[in-house]
């Protein structure tokens, strides 16, 4: 992904295997007008992987691309363990070539930071906002994320980060001149998340967990 996106853009993070949730989250988005949905990373539990054979399916059938989250870089790296031993090779093969980020020109998605390295799968973005921040900075417009499992918004401008309330229901403007960290909040407590490009804001859904 190269470009930069017209059309609305869904966003999902951390199921964690959830997959009634997973479904209710894709269902809901397209209800909302999401053209495209990203699952931003910890699509899998790997205390529980099981549940990936299934999750795989139902990105697959939905056409929904990902990025590596630190549940599946544990399943990849810890094979051996007794939690993934079962797990096919279709699914794993499906795990190991996520990449740790895609971008549409300067619209980053990613699971915590917008990194190549495993790292980036754990450590959380509050360690990164120096450098965020600083003048010459990791050039994005947006960075859309998961991990953090709340939703929030983090604005950046002359320096400064500031905290902006993400609010479920209501479409939240974002200004042109100025970056965001934006955490799409986790699909296993009920959130998921629209980009809109052409408007250039954001809207938080409250998927029903019942």
């Amino acid at each position: 992904m190269e470009t930069s996106p017209v059309k609305p853009i869904g966003l999902i993070a951390d199921s964690h295997g959830k997959n009634d949730l997973l479904l209710k989250s894709i269902q809901a988005l397209k209800d909302a007008g999401a053209h495209t949905i990203l699952h931003l990373g910890d699509l899998c539990d790997s205390l529980n992987p099981h549940a990936a054979e299934d999750t795989v399916k139902i990105l697959k059938e939905n056409s929904i691309c990902g990025v590596l989250g630190n549940n599946e870089y544990s399943m990849i790296t810890e094979h051996h363990n007794e939690h993934v031993q079962n797990i096919s090779d279709d699914v794993m093969n499906y795990l190991k070539q996520l990449p740790y980020v895609m971008s549409f020109g300067l619209i980053k998605f990613t699971h915590s930071a917008p990194f190549n390295w495993p790292a980036a799968t754990r450590r959380p973005i509050a360690e990164f906002l120096p450098h965020f921040i600083e003048k010459g900075g990791f050039p994005f417009e947006i960075l859309f994320r998961g991990h953090s499992h709340q939703p929030s918004i983090i604005e950046i401008h002359n320096d400064q980060a500031k905290k902006i309330p993400a609010q479920a229901g209501k479409r939240q403007k974002l200004c042109r001149n100025r970056r965001y960290i934006i955490t799409v909040g986790a699909v296993e407590e009920g959130s998921a998340a629209l980009f809109l490009p052409e408007e250039h804001q954001v809207l938080f859904l409250t998927i029903s967990r019942a």
